[in-house]
């Protein structure tokens, strides 16, 4: 893990000082940025039993830098994190997780552009992701394996994407993903790895502006360090479409066929499908995602389907004010291994001025898993009894950024 994040923070290091191509003045900024909370939480940890309340804080330090020009966009964001209880201090951490994500956009032509990014998210315990991330409360899929997986999972995901416009009606796209799972088992002191690959193909044909229709191809490998964990493979076909119905009313969706592939157990053949819809207007943007992928199905090397829905709504009732609400449901269903999770909340903020903002949130979390692995966690209610754990988080907080320098040279 230290190599790769040394690997990782050089990359970043080279994309935001490399030279520019264009003409245009280069511009690096630095934004340092702190978060405090502090919260009461029902059931600390999050147990369907021995969980109590407890109050607690969280603090977050890190940075945020980033280069722009002509021909490209970089940045590269960092943060650790510390949390403290009143009571149960067994749970007191302070550095030992940390966020680091780089990202770099590039315009290689006027018909050419280039996406990468890395990010690394290492040991942020359960308190501390609810407490402070900006996802919640309707988590994405990668953030609900987390919290699935119980403070005992490391993430590192990279991506990247080469979208190229052929002609005025023409478009596509070549990706290629990489996840990896660093893990260390209820009943064991050993760690395990698990790595999931895939690669994408697309192409677009645009009636319009506001409307167009392509097929793709994604290839999925998935390979573990677990013993006896066979690897699997996936194909799936696709049709997806994209629809800006009106000035304020957008559609997209991906819907095909999976065939995977278990070393030693056969093939399976799953439908799978991806559906956004959203919404803005003068005062607020309403979204809603969900559908049915495969996918890693823990961080303790399962494969299978993930499905589920993320929700959201923001209201700004005045420029400065901004009230929101939302949340998630997911299952994540795999060979030895089924768990669920759900998340809601409301939440109210306020700019107090360029630097400083305060907020106030309501979260509650549900988890429930369980698993036929000795090597996977099984601390989290049960199949037979069907009993969730639940955790209510009442935060009160606030945040501040701000630009502490910029360099320019043309």
């Amino acid at each position: 893990m230290k190599n790769r994040l040394g690997i990782l923070l050089a990359a970043a290091g080279y994309i935001l000082i490399a030279s520019s191509i264009g003409h245009a003045d280069n511009l690096v900024r630095l934004f340092p940025e702190s978060q405090m909370n502090g919260f009461y939480g029902t059931s600390i940890p999050l147990e369907d039993e021995n969980g109590t309340g407890d109050f607690g804080s969280t603090m977050v330090f890190g940075f945020y830098l980033d280069y722009t020009s002509e021909a490209r966009y970089a940045s590269l964001h960092y943060d650790t994190f510390v949390q403290l209880f009143t009571h149960q201090t067994r749970f007191d951490r302070a550095g030992q997780g940390q966020f680091v994500q780089a990202t770099d956009d590039e315009n290689i032509s006027p018909t050419t552009k280039l996406h990468v990014d890395e990010l690394f998210y290492r040991d942020a315990s359960v308190v501390t992701t609810i407490t402070t991330s900006d996802q919640s409360p309707n988590f994405n899929s990668v953030l609900a394996l987390l919290l699935l997986a119980d403070d005992q999972a490391s993430i590192n995901q990279f991506n990247a994407q080469l979208q190229h416009d052929w002609a005025r009606n023409w478009s596509s796209e070549i990706a290629v993903h990489q996840t990896t799972f660093f893990a260390t088992g209820n009943n064991s002191n050993q760690s395990f790895d698990s790595f999931a690959q895939s690669a994408n193909v697309a192409t677009d044909y645009h009636f319009s502006n506001r409307f167009s229709v392509g097929l793709g191809y994604r290839f999925y490998d998935w390979r573990f360090t677990f013993p006896g964990q066979p690897g699997e493979q996936a194909h799936w076909p696709f049709v997806r479409a994209n629809w800006q119905a009106t000035k304020n009313l957008f559609f997209s969706g991906i819907v095909g066929a999976v065939i995977s592939h278990t070393q030693g157990l056969g093939d399976q053949v799953n439908p799978a499908g991806l559906g956004l819809i959203s919404y803005t207007w003068r005062r607020g943007t309403m979204s809603l995602a969900g559908g049915q992928e495969p996918s890693l199905t823990s961080a303790f090397g399962t494969v299978g389907l993930i499905r589920g829905f993320r929700g959201s709504v923001l209201y700004y009732f005045t420029p400065r004010t901004t009230g929101s609400a939302g949340g998630s449901f997911y299952n994540a269903s795999g060979t030895g291994f089924n768990g669920d999770f759900a998340s809601w909340g409301l939440g109210l903020s306020q700019r107090v001025n360029k630097w400083l903002s305060l907020n106030a949130r309501f979260i509650e979390i549900k988890r429930n898993e369980t698993s036929s692995n000795k090597f996977l966690p099984s601390t989290v209610g049960s199949a037979d009894s069907g009993e969730w754990a639940t955790g209510d988080y009442f935060i009160v907080g606030l945040a501040v950024s701000f630009e502490a320098g910029r360099w320019s040279w043309r």
